[in-house]
Formats: structure tokens, C-alpha cells, sequence
């Protein structure tokens, strides 16, 4: 069997437990090269670095069939490295963004630095998949959800030949069983506390941004809701942030006022 090439990225660093886990699970059926932050990355969206230096390094691979590279940058900087330098003569059939430490669901994801590395494949025309794992103190999970994920991969990817862009959420206490997956779209994810004053160690005044997730009512047909009834996730996401619903409102609405602004000059 000819082994599919993958560009894995994160936003969790090159050396998390996350990446290391999956990298080595779908490495059973393909070349891959990990191009990651040399870092914690985390919330960084599709930053990019700018008009400064950026780093890169071969590390040592996780395992056979697996290059390594670390880069001072965020996901993004690492995608399009990758796709435009160090893979430029051997493009990815495929980009797999984490195994991240905590959930990317809803409007989270405008935020992941996670989702962010999946939507680079858009730009190149690539497949793509993050893949998000509740946050657990428990390490033997990340394996077994890499495992799942792996699987998934194969069967939606190789098998399937699907094109475009998907988030998976893991949570902890998941079934990792093909009837327990559902195909929903995002939710809204609101947060309370968001923001707490405090005080550095010389006395100086300072906000720390966090917050706590609000556990509001969902559809039942959103990622933010299944996830909350132990069910995994997989959404098809895309670039693409325009309203449509409110196109043509729109445009009646400017109409409207260049028209009235019009006749009111005439008279």
C-alpha cells in the first residue's frame, strides 16, 4: 500500500503529548511531517509572524516514517512554511492539525489556533481535519482518542476521498465507537467571568482573560450541545464568513438609502 503524505501542525508545540500521539497513530499508513510551534501557541487564531525572523529545526522524529520540524511562529507561519518551503516539491495529500488539549467547539473556533492550521488546506486546495480532545489528566486517553482519530482519517480521507475542511472534538468520557459520532454544525459558546483585575508582583494593575463556559441551551443539531451528551463531533467548517441570509437584505437596505438620499437632493 502506498502511504499517503500528511503536514501535521498544532498549536499546543511540537514536543505536546497531543501531536506526538497522533503523529505516531496514522504514521500505520502514512508518511508524515510535523511542522509545529516550537511553543505553547494557544488561542493565536491565524496570526501570523511579520516582518521578523522566523525560526525553524529539524527535531528528532517521534518515529519511523515521521520528520520533525520546530518553527518560531504560530500554526499559519508553520502551514504556509511548509507548503510554500519545506514541502514545496512534495506537497501533503492531507493536513491534521493536533491532537489539541481542550476542545475547539462552536465560536471557539475563531480563536484555535487548531482550526487555524486546518484552514491553511484551503488555500492550496488540501483536505483537512483538526482534531481537538477534551482536556484530561489522563495521558493513556490521548492514545486511545488518537487511535479513533486515526481511524476516522483513514476511513473519511483514503477511503472516502473527502475534500474540504471538518473539526473533531473528543470528549472524555466518549465511546470511541462509529454510532457515537455526530455530524453537526457549530454552536455558540459564551463564556462568563471573562475578564479578572489583578496585580503583578511589583503592584501594578492588569486583566487576565479566561473565563468559564456558560452551559446555555443548544440546538440539538449543534457540536456544543452533543458534546455535552458525551457524543463526538465532526463539523465540515470552511473559510468562507459571509451572511448570506443577509445579502439581498442588504442590498435592498443601500438601495433604499441611496435612493431616498437622492430625492432628497432633487428636491
Amino acid at each position: 500500500m502506498k502511504r499517503i503524505h500528511i503536514l501535521m501542525t498544532n498549536d499546543d508545540g511540537y514536543d505536546a503529548p497531543g501531536i506526538k500521539a497522533l503523529a505516531l497513530a496514522v504514521s500505520d499508513y502514512a508518511r508524515v511531517t510535523v511542522v509545529a510551534p516550537d511553543r505553547q501557541r494557544s488561542s493565536c487564531s491565524s496570526g501570523l509572524t511579520l516582518r521578523q525572523f522566523l525560526s525553524c529545526r529539524e527535531e528528532i522524529g517521534y518515529g519511523e516514517h515521521i520528520r520533525v520540524f520546530s518553527v518560531g511562529g504560530m500554526p499559519a507561519d508553520c502551514c504556509k512554511l511548509a507548503l510554500d518551503g519545506i514541502l514545496a516539491h512534495d506537497m501533503p495529500d492531507l493536513i491534521v492539525s493536533g491532537a489539541n488539549d481542550g476542545f475547539n467547539i462552536g465560536s471557539d473556533c475563531l480563536y484555535s489556533g487548531t482550526v487555524a492550521g486546518a484552514m491553511e488546506g484551503c488555500m492550496n486546495s488540501i483536505p483537512s481535519i483538526a482534531v481537538s480532545v477534551e482536556h484530561t489528566a489522563d495521558l493513556s486517553f490521548f492514545h486511545k482518542a488518537a487511535a479513533f482519530s486515526s481511524q476516522l482519517i483513514y476511513k473519511l480521507f483514503v477511503l472516502g476521498h473527502a475534500r474540504g475542511i471538518y473539526n473533531l472534538n473528543i470528549p472524555a468520557n466518549a465511546e470511541f465507537l462509529a454510532e457515537n459520532v455526530r455530524i453537526t454544525r457549530l454552536g455558540l459558546q459564551i463564556y462568563k467571568n471573562v475578564i479578572k483585575k489583578i496585580t503583578d508582583n511589583e503592584g501594578n494593575p492588569g486583566y487576565w482573560i479566561g473565563g468559564e463556559p456558560v452551559f446555555a441551551e443548544e440546538p440539538a443539531d449543534t457540536d456544543s450541545y452533543w458534546i455535552r451528551q458525551g457524543k463526538i463531533t465532526l463539523t465540515p467548517i470552511t473559510w468562507d464568513m459571509t451572511d448570506r441570509n443577509l445579502l439581498d437584505k442588504t442590498s435592498k437596505i443601500i438601495s433604499h438609502c441611496w435612493f431616498v438620499k437622492h430625492m432628497l437632493h432633487r428636491t
